[in-house]
């Protein structure tokens, strides 16, 4: 079952013209090594070359920076470590994300009605309006999209969009190392 689920996200990522990736909590220095997190960025963005695609990560440790990722192709509301400008500070200015949020915005009103993947990739309920109910909003009113949602232990589907969902019980840098 694993393996069919799994060749089903890669060949719906294959197919789609656009691709969102969301990534949580999971996916980041406190349950992998850097060496770990940088193959997996890599990894993810050879898979994700060539297609239009936009990265949202919750993460602050600015590692996806360092990847072969497009900079400008990613955003982070959640802040920076590097910077010192992080959600949980009492100071947080959020006024330095959101040029890049602009652009996010404009790259989801080109989704509509396209053939459209969204990869949440260790996305919890850290932030759930940040990533994790819109992305279920976008799956449930975009009827070419697909939800794909890897996760330890909230990897479930609404019973809204369960048709057009994949929740898989991962960890998804191991996921995608297999």
């Amino acid at each position: 079952m694993e393996q069919i689920q799994k060749t089903q996200v890669l060949q719906s990522i294959k197919e789609a013209t656009m691709v969102l990736v969301g990534i949580g909590k999971e996916v980041s220095l406190t349950h992998h090594s850097r060496e770990e997190l940088l193959a997996f960025y890599n990894q993810l963005e050879m898979l994700l070359h060539g297609k239009f695609y936009f990265v949202v990560t919750l993460n602050t440790d600015d590692l996806i920076y360092e990847s072969k990722f497009d900079s400008r192709l990613i955003v982070a509301p959640c802040g920076s470590d590097k910077a010192g400008n992080v959600v949980t500070n009492p100071d947080y200015d959020e006024s330095v994300y959101l040029p890049q949020w602009k652009s996010y915005q404009q790259w989801l009103g080109n989704t509509l009605n396209q053939k459209f993947v969204i990869l949440e990739l260790g996305v919890g309920m850290e932030y759930p309006t940040v990533l994790r109910f819109p992305d279920e909003k976008m799956a449930y009113f975009n009827q070419k999209s697909l939800l794909c949602r890897i996760h330890r232990n909230l990897y479930q589907i609404p019973a809204e969009i369960r048709e057009r969902g994949i929740g898989i019980q991962a960890d998804p840098v191991a996921y995608f190392a297999q």
